[in-house]
């Protein structure tokens, strides 16, 4: 499934020839006319010559404007074409492809594809290095133009040069490897997906596309390793969860992560007022004590705490170490009542920290933007922790 440098750069291709077949198929076309533009148009996608598509798509989606294929068509068009425009046409066909892209996803389509696709265009685009080209850029931009033509051996070609030119260029092997894998040379895009995890691992493409490679040569069991590893990698994006869930689905496994529902945190109105919510159900239950411990551990860590465990940081968040502490402090008022007397939430909580990946499910399973803020340190130290985490506790085979 490659998105990254069609998404990442998006072409305003054959805009000019586009524009005249618009005023000149103006005539109806029968049934089969429409069919046979259309099976066209998919060849053309499926062997990547993605410009020469483009009028195919333009045609087909203003004769039927509603038909998702036509608008995905379309947008892939016009995101992969070719080198050398001005940065005013690139975003008006960038815009162009994001708008498309929404229809189809209000009118229906919530493929993986189509969330991978939407993901990568909506996130921050790196601003393009000032001064001169380097030889890695160059090639890979060359690389990028026959990728679009179709020519798979010789956007292949170019990568490798990118990749030669410049090491630390992620996406030369990532798509050196794609181009190995669109061609059916999957243990040689093995050997590139592997570089460009290597360049930088805590980046999804390249473990969830290997992950693809896998799989299509009959290893889910060495798939399932690099799907976790792109979760590890970018846990708190759409996207980074789609491999593993297309491998859950083809094996026949279920995803959940544990069925935790902790009780509401404490809050402070407008008047610095602490206002507890208790659910009456909780009252006189053997795991009342650690409802109300876990529901004012914010007043403590706001008064106080989160300023001296985080001294660096001038206003309040939610953090990993509250919500780990607060946990333990509720779960210390339980040490003398039996598990069978425990509801799930608190039995299973108690085996999470006794396993010691209670700080694994806070940041995986049940992070906020408060929380997330901690987990780029926590898998600096507790990488195997975490995929540990994952394989034990969301990934269930049937």
């Amino acid at each position: 499934m490659r998105v990254g440098a069609m998404a990442g750069s998006a072409i305003l291709a054959a805009m000019m020839g586009a524009s005249v077949l618009w005023a000149q198929q103006t005539a109806p076309m029968s049934d089969a006319e429409i069919n046979k533009e259309a099976e066209t148009a998919r060849s053309m996608y499926k062997a990547s010559k993605l410009v020469d598509a483009l009028p195919l798509y333009e045609d087909l989606h203003k004769r039927q404007p509603d038909n998702n294929e036509w608008r995905e068509g379309l947008a892939m068009s016009l995101l992969a074409g070719a080198v050398n425009r001005s940065p005013a046409e690139l975003v008006a066909a960038r815009d162009r492809a994001h708008k498309l892209l929404l229809d189809a996803k209000a009118a229906g389509d919530n493929s993986n594809l189509l969330t991978v696709i939407l993901e990568k265009m909506e996130a921050p685009v790196q601003a393009a290095p000032a001064g001169p080209v380097s030889p890695g850029l160059e090639a890979y931009q060359r690389a990028e133009k026959a990728f679009s033509g179709g020519d798979l051996p010789g956007a292949l070609k170019g990568y490798e040069e990118a990749a030669a030119a410049d090491p630390k260029l992620y996406e030369a092997p990532l798509y050196a490897g794609d181009m190995e894998f669109k061609q059916d040379h999957y243990a040689a895009a093995d050997l590139w997906y592997a570089k460009a995890a290597a360049i930088n691992p805590n980046r999804e493409t390249a473990f969830r596309y290997w992950g693809d490679c896998l799989m299509k040569q009959g290893d889910p069991q060495q798939a399932e390793g690099k799907f976790i590893e792109a979760v590890i990698a970018e846990p708190y994006t759409r996207t980074t969860r789609v491999g593993l869930k297309q491998w859950a689905d083809l094996t026949h496994a279920i995803l959940m992560g544990p069925a935790i529902a902790l009780p509401a945190r404490a809050t402070t109105d407008e008047k610095g007022n602490t206002n507890i919510t208790m659910d009456p159900s909780t009252i006189g239950n053997p795991t009342g004590s650690a409802t109300l411990a876990y529901s004012i551990g914010p007043t403590v860590w706001k008064q106080g705490l989160f300023q001296k465990t985080y001294p660096t940081e001038t206003q309040y968040r939610h953090s990993l170490a509250e919500e780990a502490q607060t946990i333990r402090v509720a779960l210390s008022t339980l040490t003398k009542v039996p598990p069978e007397k425990m509801d799930g939430t608190w039995r299973t909580l108690a085996e999470l920290d006794k396993d010691g990946m209670l700080e694994c499910w806070i940041l995986l399973d049940h992070a906020d933007q408060g929380i997330a803020q901690d987990y780029v340190a926590y898998r600096a130290a507790h990488r195997e922790l975490l995929r540990a985490y994952i394989a034990k506790y969301d990934v269930h085979p049937k």
